[in-house]
């Protein structure tokens, strides 16, 4: 059975209520028959109440009394009184309790480490993977319908496979965080003098509707100005970072949206961009932080 303390009326309404325009929450770590002070005293009275919550059954006693009070469950305590009396808790078993604290001035002590900072959802390991077939390794279509399609067909199926496999996607992230990468290759002629790496986050609808530009209007893209102009439609939806040299970085955030990611480089000419096909390697000193990309190819769009 909890055990409630002088319940009064709290809020803005009613007679004789108790205003409470400030609050503050924290979390203590109670240890095995320790006494512990969990709310301490005010220089002033003030009014304020008090909640606490627990994992299991604990005692408080307040300053300046000897009687312990056990808390079963959720104990709310109104110091109306002489208000600003500090609070000290024992427990007979470690555990963490939550406190919350309303009061009518501004609540400028510290209860324990702040609720805010405690990590409820622990932050899962970065894993990004190619988006369709990767680098060197094409998808290949059914057999059985590859064989039975013309040859302007199954090249349409192709620059299909080709396309995806400069994406990449976020299959695992926490939403909201910022993410450090770097870019990378082995050959220096991947990036000129004076040229960048260009770096585009793209909403995944944008990347759906290419595709059903290149179903619907098939006939359209086996010249290369239609690819381009395609491509372009693409990437003035992303936005955009740019890397000046191998091995630099950049940072993104990626959302439940915006989480297809893809390079160009070099020459300068937009029209006449290369796409990047890149491999990843998570940072395994912390692989909540983020990885590097390697391109190991580049590709013309007019030439798929």
């Amino acid at each position: 059975m909890p055990i409630r303390f002088e319940m009064r009326p709290t809020g803005g309404g009613g007679s004789g209520g108790a205003y409470y325009r400030f609050s503050k929450s924290g979390m203590v770590e109670l240890v095995a028959g320790d006494e512990l002070q969990i709310v301490p005293s005010t220089p002033s009275p003030v009014k304020r109440e008090i909640l606490i919550k627990g994992e299991s059954p604990f005692s408080i006693r307040w300053d300046g009394s000897n009687n312990v009070l056990p808390v079963f469950e959720d104990a709310i305590y109104f110091d109306s009184s002489d208000g600003g009396i500090s609070l000290f808790a024992t427990s007979s078993t470690t555990q963490t309790i939550e406190i919350w604290v309303r009061q009518e001035t501004a609540v400028d002590y510290e209860l324990g480490q702040e609720i805010g900072e405690i990590d409820d959802m622990p932050m899962p390991d970065l894993l990004v993977r190619p988006f369709g077939a990767t680098a060197n390794q094409q998808i290949f279509a059914a057999p059985a319908i590859a064989n039975s399609a013309d040859w302007q067909d199954n090249a349409k199926y192709n620059a299909f496979a080709r396309a995806a496999a400069v994406l990449h996607q976020f299959d695992i992230f926490y939403p909201g965080q910022m993410y450090n990468f770097t870019i990378n290759s082995p050959d220096s002629w991947h990036l000129g003098a004076g040229e960048v790496i260009k770096v585009f986050l793209c909403p995944r609808e944008i990347v759906a509707m290419t595709f059903s530009h290149m179903a619907v209007y098939q006939w359209e893209f086996f010249g290369g100005n239609n690819v381009h102009n395609l491509i372009n439609w693409v990437k003035s939806h992303s936005e955009v970072a740019t890397v000046d040299s191998l091995g630099g970085g950049f940072s993104i955030i990626p959302t439940m949206s915006r989480q297809l990611l893809f390079f160009d480089t070099l020459p300068d000419d937009e029209p006449d961009r290369h796409l990047c096909y890149c491999t990843y390697a998570t940072n395994l000193a912390n692989p909540k932080e983020g990885g590097e990309f390697n391109i190991v190819g580049v590709d013309l769009p007019e030439y798929w």
